[in-house]
């Protein structure tokens, strides 16, 4: 077993012990296992999915970095949100309201941020939609 930590600046979003743990890498898709190598690396936006005895979790990540050592992995990122706590409808409205804004010609803070929000709202729709389909 792996004790798994994932930590946003505003709280201790999940903390356990669990069977692997597949993160959104820089470089691509990983899996940590229990006696991985020592790792530090750098995390983007996407799908982290927590697999337990009792069960999968997924999560809505933003980037961050993720170092494992020991049997123990953590992971700081920018946000964390469980598939469960996701409402399709505010992601269809922060999706609509990035496109509109990419769309009208904001200045270049207002297009970063709206790039990131569409990001968010295509990585919160993955996670969500995946949910849907374990549920069924």
């Amino acid at each position: 077993m792996l004790h798994l930590d994932i930590i946003t600046p505003e709280k201790v979003t999940f903390s356990d012990s669990v069977s692997s743990v597949v993160v959104p890498g820089a470089d691509g898709i990983m899996e940590i296992l229990p006696r991985h190598v020592a790792l530090f690396s750098q995390l983007i936006d996407g799908e982290v999915k927590i697999k337990k005895t009792t069960g999968t979790d997924y999560l809505a990540i933003g980037g961050g970095f993720i170092e494992v050592k020991n049997d123990t992995v953590t992971i700081l990122v920018t946000r964390a949100v469980y598939a469960e706590e996701l409402q399709e409808q505010e992601i269809i409205r922060a999706k609509e309201a990035a496109e509109k804004a990419l769309k009208e010609g904001v200045s270049e803070g207002e297009r970063v941020a709206a790039q990131q929000l569409f990001r968010r709202s295509f990585v919160d729709m993955q996670v969500l939609r995946r949910r849907k389909k374990h549920i069924v």
